[in-house]
C-alpha cells in the first residue's frame, strides 16, 4: 500500500466526493479543504473494510467504543426490531425497553449504592446532566476536573476537559478548576512507591479544595482510567483516596466511565475494580458499542432521593432514544452470551506482554501501559524522561503521519494523541489477532519511528 491510496471504487467516488464537498468532520486532523477522510465501507468483527474491499484491523474499536465488535446479528435484529415497533418516544414517557435496560444496569451491573439512571445521547450529555445534578444537589459552584483529561465536546464538558487541543475554545464557565494529574511517566518527582506518590498527589488535591473553599465545591469528576490522553493508570490507592476527601468535605464523586467502562478494563466499570462508589458514573460508548447513540448517568441512591421530592425538567428530545436503548439491551446479553469479560482477563496478560516486548525492542517507544484490553503506546526521544516526538524526519507532525502509515502501509487502524496511540481493540478479539497486530506494529515502528531516535 501507498501513502497516497485510493479507497474507493469509481462507482463510489462521486459519493466520497458528496461527502468531501457537504460535511464538516469531526475530529479532523486538518483545515476541511485539505482533509482527506478514510472511506469505510463495510465492517465485521474486528475488520473494517475500504471501498476496494482491502481489510484493516481496527485497534482502537474506532473511539473506543464498539466494543462488542461490528456486525452483530443479535443487535442489529434488535434494533430492527425496535424500529418497527416503536421508533420513538418522548423521554418523559415510560416504555417497555426503558424499563428492562435501567434494571438491568442497577441490578446486575452497576455499584451496589446506585439507584436510578438517566440515558442521555452520548457521553458529553452525559457530563453536561452530571454537572446539573451535583450543582443541584450540592448548591455550590465549583467543579474539579484534572488536567489531561478528557470529557466531551460541549460547553460544560469541554469546561471539563483539561487538555488544550480539546478543551473550551471560548472562556470556560467560571467554577471549573482543574487539579494536577497524577500521571507518573514524565511527572518531574520520582517516587519509591506508588503509594509515596499517591500520598503526593492526595495531598496536593486537598491542599486545593482547601484554598478554594470546600463549602463551595460541588464536585470532583475523574475518569477512572485517563482515557485518550494515554491510558494513564493511577498510583496504588489513588481513587479510594479521591473518595475519601470528597467525602471528608462533603463533595459529590463523579467518575467518567464513557471510554472504561462496560468490560475495557476486565470489569463493568472500571472504579469497580478499586472497590470505589462514585455518587455518579457518566458512561456511553461501550454501553451499546454505538450501534445507535445513548450514553446515561447513573445516579447514586442519595441523590436519587433528592430527585423523588424535587422535580428534574431538563432534558433533550433524543434522551432514552427508543432504538440506542434495544441496542443496549442487545449488547449487554451478547457480553454475557460470549463471556466477554472472560474474554478480556484471559487476553489482559497478553497484552501486557506484548506492550512490554515493544517498549523494551524500540528505542522510540517510551512507555506503555494497559488495563484489561485498554492499552497506550507512548513515543519517546528518551525512556529515561517524557521527550515526546512531535515531528518525523520530514518536519512534518509524527503521530498523524505515523497514524496514516499505520493505516495505508500496515492495514491498522487507531487513534492517538500528542504522541500516544491507543490499542483497544474490539473485546471479541483473541490471541492470534492479537499476535497479527503487534507483529505489524513492530515492523511499522521500526521503519518510521526508532530511526528518529539519535
Amino acid at each position: 500500500m501507498s501513502n497516497n491510496i485510493d479507497y474507493v471504487e469509481k462507482e463510489n467516488a462521486a459519493s466520497y466526493e458528496k461527502a468531501r464537498k457537504y460535511n464538516l468532520f469531526s475530529f479532523a486532523n486538518a483545515p476541511h479543504k485539505d482533509y482527506k477522510p478514510f472511506y469505510i465501507d463495510h465492517a465485521d468483527g474486528v475488520y473494517v473494510y475500504d471501498g476496494k474491499g482491502r481489510e484493516y484491523i481496527d485497534i482502537a474499536s474506532e473511539l473506543v467504543n464498539v466494543n462488542i465488535g461490528f456486525n452483530n446479528r443479535h443487535i442489529i435484529e434488535a434494533v430492527q426490531k425496535q424500529v418497527e415497533r416503536l421508533a420513538y418516544i418522548a423521554p418523559r414517557h415510560a416504555f417497555a425497553e426503558a424499563g428492562e435496560l435501567s434494571e438491568l444496569l442497577i441490578e446486575k451491573i452497576a455499584p451496589k449504592n446506585m439507584r436510578k439512571v438517566l440515558f442521555t445521547l452520548g457521553g458529553s450529555e452525559a457530563n453536561e446532566f452530571a454537572i446539573r445534578f451535583v450543582k443541584a444537589f450540592t448548591g455550590r459552584d465549583k467543579i474539579f476536573s484534572k488536567y489531561e483529561s478528557y470529557h466531551g465536546s460541549t460547553y460544560g464538558a469541554s469546561s471539563l476537559t483539561g487538555e488544550s487541543e480539546r478543551a473550551s475554545l471560548f472562556p470556560t464557565i467560571p467554577g471549573f478548576i482543574k487539579y494536577p494529574a497524577p500521571h507518573l511517566y514524565g511527572y518531574d518527582i520520582k517516587f519509591a512507591s506508588e503509594e509515596e506518590a499517591t500520598k503526593h498527589f492526595l495531598s496536593r488535591l486537598e491542599y486545593q479544595i482547601q484554598q478554594e473553599c470546600p463549602e463551595s465545591v460541588a464536585a470532583v469528576f475523574i475518569e477512572s482510567v485517563t482515557g485518550s490522553n494515554g491510558v494513564y493508570l493511577y498510583p496504588k490507592g489513588y481513587l479510594k483516596g479521591v473518595r475519601e476527601i470528597c467525602d471528608k468535605y462533603g463533595i459529590l464523586m463523579v467518575c467518567d466511565e464513557v471510554m472504561s467502562g462496560f468490560l475495557r478494563t476486565g470489569e463493568w466499570f472500571a472504579c469497580q475494580a478499586d472497590g470505589v462508589e462514585p455518587d455518579l458514573i457518566t458512561f456511553a460508548k461501550g454501553v451499546n458499542s454505538s450501534y445507535a447513540p445513548l450514553g446515561g448517568v447513573l445516579i447514586s441512591e442519595k441523590i436519587a432521593n433528592y430527585y423523588e421530592e424535587n422535580a428534574f425538567t431538563a432534558g433533550l428530545t433524543y434522551n432514552a432514544h427508543p432504538l440506542g436503548v434495544a441496542a443496549a439491551i442487545a449488547c449487554i446479553e451478547e457480553y454475557f452470551r460470549l463471556d466477554v469479560q472472560a474474554n478480556v482477563k484471559k487476553l489482559e496478560p497478553v497484552l501486557k506482554k506484548k506492550l512490554a516486548e515493544l517498549k523494551a525492542k524500540h528505542p522510540s517507544v517510551g512507555d506503555v501501559r494497559s488495563v484489561g484490553l485498554f492499552g497506550a503506546i507512548e513515543f519517546s526521544y528518551s525512556k529515561d524522561h517524557k521527550d515526546v516526538i512531535r515531528k518525523n524526519a520530514a518536519g512534518e507532525p509524527f503521530l498523524g503521519n505515523f497514524i496514516t502509515k499505520l493505516r495505508n502501509d500496515y492495514g491498522i487502524l487507531t487513534m492517538g494523541g500528542g504522541s500516544t496511540i491507543l490499542v483497544a481493540p474490539p473485546l471479541i478479539i483473541n490471541e492470534a489477532q492479537i499476535d497479527e497486530i503487534f507483529a505489524r506494529l513492530d515492523k511499522a515502528i521500526t521503519e518510521y519511528a526508532d530511526g528518529l531516535i539519535k
